[in-house]
């Protein structure tokens, strides 16, 4: 029963109507704390956009790279698993590809608000950019709940 009501919360998340905060939630750290749980090291970039409501940025990444982006609303989350220097650069790679389609799209990130955290033990915490350096975070406020790097959660 557990399963069938995840399931159902993971189809139902997103920026529509009649979809939630609390499931894109749910979603996004159901698939994080399951690598994590693997033992693997795994980071999150949030970014903040200004004035981002109107913009489609699950487009912008080809669907063959490791590392997922999610949105609701103006917040956007780029994740990945990264246990090897591989992996890490994906995610660097895709942070320069949102950083050229926001320049050719007239976006600007608010910069103070980009940050790192460096999920799993082991974790490298490596130093993101995005133009300049992405700070890191032992905690980030992600939709209202403050999400901490050991994965508690308030």
């Amino acid at each position: 029963m557990e399963q069938i009501l995840l399931e159902a919360m993971l189809r139902q998340h997103g920026f529509t109507k009649g979809k939630s905060c609390l499931t894109n939630l749910v979603a996004f750290y159901d698939g994080v704390t399951t690598s994590v749980d693997k033992g693997r090291a795994t980071d999150v970039i949030y970014l903040d956009f200004c004035k981002a409501f109107d913009t489609d940025l699950h487009n912008i990444l080809p669907s063959k790279q490791e590392s997922g982006i999610n949105k609701f609303a103006d917040d956007t989350k780029l994740s990945g698993v990264v246990d090897m220097p591989e992996r890490r650069d994906v995610i660097q790679r895709d942070l320069g590809m949102l950083k050229k389609w926001a320049h050719v799209n007239l976006m600007r990130f608010k910069k103070a608000k980009c940050k790192a955290l460096h999920l799993g033990q082991g974790n490298p915490c490596y130093q993101y950019r995005l133009g300049e350096g992405i700070e890191s975070s032992p905690a980030e406020k992600d939709l209202g709940v403050l999400v901490h790097e050991k994965l508690h959660m308030s």
